[in-house]
């Protein structure tokens, strides 16, 4: 789907995970075996995108997201298509291996000029929706702490219980999550849920991952993600209409502030 769950790149070791090695794994090896499982190298989605507010009240984006795994790591471009007043808005990732991520934002109305995310601007949400830049990036694994806690059963299906919480220094200051808890289905090692922690500890918001699909092998993907703002009280639905893992879906051009300063990215 579309992010952090997404998101979740590493290099994992290849191997077959049984009942009794999966009991003795601790949170690194189970999110490892996530991003075995789940990555793939290319990915284009068109999505329907629904904002809903306290009153009930909707507004409904149609949105593109594009990924592709580089040598340097992982790049990501997601762009609002409809409906006018955020037409052409796209936010560029550049997910890096050996330093930190680059991120820009680009406004229509603003010019041709992408604007660079600053370190200090993640915490803040993007676009209206319940999602923070931070959300929408990328930290390398070595950043974070990842710890297994006692299972759980989520709709019924038995899961690994995560937490991943900020060791390095600077993330820590620039981090908007004390931690965040993942739930992880046994079965298929597939995130279906993550509760986000503020700075303070306090429960704020609840992304959610259903109407699973079985893509090929062990790969699976979400037609749903739902991410609740408990805070706020505002909810941000994305499903999934139509989906490619072909290379010709994410070319290379796509991931460029040229390309998406020249309007490019707009249908």
């Amino acid at each position: 789907m579309l992010f952090r769950s997404f998101a979740l790149a590493a290099v994992a070791a290849v191997f077959t995970v049984f009942p009794a090695a999966a009991a003795e794994m601790n949170g690194r090896e189970i999110l490892d075996e996530v991003s075995r499982r789940h990555d793939r190298p290319y990915e284009y989605e068109s999505q329907v995108m629904t904002l809903i507010n306290a009153d009930q009240s909707k507004e409904r984006r149609e949105v593109e997201r594009f990924k592709r795994d580089v040598e340097a790591g992982s790049r990501y471009l997601l762009v609002f298509q409809e409906p006018a007043g955020v037409k052409g808005t796209a936010l560029l990732t550049w997910q890096n291996r050996d330093r930190e991520d680059d991120q820009w934002i680009y406004l229509p109305a603003s010019g041709a000029e992408l604007k660079r995310i600053a370190k200090g601007g993640r915490k803040n949400y993007f676009m209206g929706t319940d999602y923070t830049y931070e959300d929408l990036a990328t930290e390398p694994r070595s950043k974070f702490s990842y710890d297994r806690q006692p299972d759980e059963t989520v709709d019924n299906t038995d899961c690994f219980v995560v937490t991943s919480t900020p060791v390095d220094e600077v993330l820590k200051k620039e981090s908007g999550y004390k931690f965040t808890k993942m739930w992880i289905r046994k079965d298929i090692f597939f995130v279906v849920r993550i509760d986000y922690f503020d700075r303070q500890g306090e429960l704020i918001k609840r992304q959610t991952w259903s109407k699973l699909q079985n893509i090929a092998g062990e790969t699976w993907r979400a037609n749903l993600a739902v991410m609740k703002n408990l805070d706020q009280k505002h909810v941000t639905a994305v499903q999934v209409a139509e989906r490619s893992f072909e290379s010709t879906a994410a070319p290379a051009e796509v991931f460029t502030t040229q390309y998406v300063s020249s309007n490019r990215h707009v249908k």
